[in-house]
């Protein structure tokens, strides 16, 4: 497996995404999207609050990644294997060929919306520790009974979940150590048992949509591992709005797997970023807009022909 697509997550959110693609024929993408699940996607892209709105920036930096996929696509560039941060998983369960788009844009409207209504019934903060090694931050969290890793992003950056008494006391705790907690612009506490409420909704949006074998792998940031059954994909979308992302882990395996070239597919540029630190031999790239499409496929000259098509001669 030579080349990886990843997909962020919420927090890639940056308003504007979709506008580098407006005119672009992947574009279709977003009304399919809004006419699924009811949303003005457009509207919601342009809108600098729906960051902080769950139930309406998963949809949309979702809609933002899947024009993008779906430019690469056409432009004749496919990937071997997807992996998806937290909700850039299910994203990348439709690139994967599990989920259809429509099923896919429900399931993700779902999930938004039952993990805000998670945050709303269990009030939570999360914040990312730097400068602590791993020793250091395990002293914190068993510490604190409040509080649960919820990323392990990359070597140095962990991100923590819990009450937002809590956050605060690990914040004032990892100056003490040395290192800092950034405090994260999210509603709640992702990725901790605070999001039990959103298990059941997102369970009966799982339910509701045909979820088949994918054609290409998927790596899932719960098991860290590549899964070819539809049902293990929907048991892992569920398991990951309670579980950590083990995205360190998760860049190591799609390494092992002979991944030389990843794609971050969509806004934001923090999973590049990640991957630089993780897998510094990777060849990482970034497409958010049609100018990246065109580069990346001049990046990949020593992969894909001329007509953007992959080379016989592909590892």
């Amino acid at each position: 497996m030579r080349l990886a697509f990843v997909f962020p997550g919420q927090g890639s959110f940056r308003a504007g995404c979709l506008d580098p693609w407006e005119g672009h024929p992947a574009a279709r993408l977003v009304d399919e999207v809004s006419e699924a699940t009811g949303r003005d996607i457009r509207a919601l892209a342009a809108d600098g609050g729906t960051g902080a709105r769950t139930a309406d920036a998963q949809p949309t930096i979702m809609t933002a990644s899947l024009v993008a996929w779906r430019a690469l696509l056409d432009a004749g560039i496919a990937p071997d294997v997807v992996a998806g941060h937290s909700l850039g998983e299910a994203t990348a369960a439709i690139a994967s060929g599990a989920l259809s788009v429509t099923d896919g844009a429900r399931v993700v409207a779902a999930r938004g919306a039952a993990m805000g209504e998670a945050c709303a019934a269990n009030p939570g903060a999360m914040a990312a520790l730097v400068k602590l090694g791993p020793d250091a931050v395990q002293v914190l969290v068993d510490e604190d009974d409040d509080v649960v890793v919820a990323n392990d992003n990359a070597p140095g950056q962990v991100v923590l979940a819990g009450t937002p008494a809590a956050i605060e006391r690990i914040r004032e705790r990892a100056r003490e150590a040395g290192g800092r907690a950034l405090p994260l612009d999210v509603e709640g506490a992702f990725h901790s048992p605070a999001m039990a409420p959103a298990v059941p909704h997102l369970s009966a949006a799982l339910a509701a949509s045909t979820l088949q074998a994918p054609t290409v792998p998927l790596v899932t940031g719960t098991t860290t591992e590549v899964l070819r059954d539809g049902d293990a994909i929907a048991q892992a979308l569920v398991q990951g709005v309670l579980a950590p992302v083990r995205w360190r882990d998760l860049q190591v395996t799609l390494a092992s797997l002979g991944v030389r070239d990843l794609v971050e597919v969509g806004p934001g540029g923090v999973l590049a970023g990640l991957a630089k630190r993780t897998v510094p031999d990777l060849r990482v790239h970034t497409v958010a807009s049609p100018g990246d499409v065109a580069s990346l496929i001049d990046d990949l000259g020593d992969v894909i022909d001329l007509a953007g098509r992959f080379a016989d001669t592909r590892a």
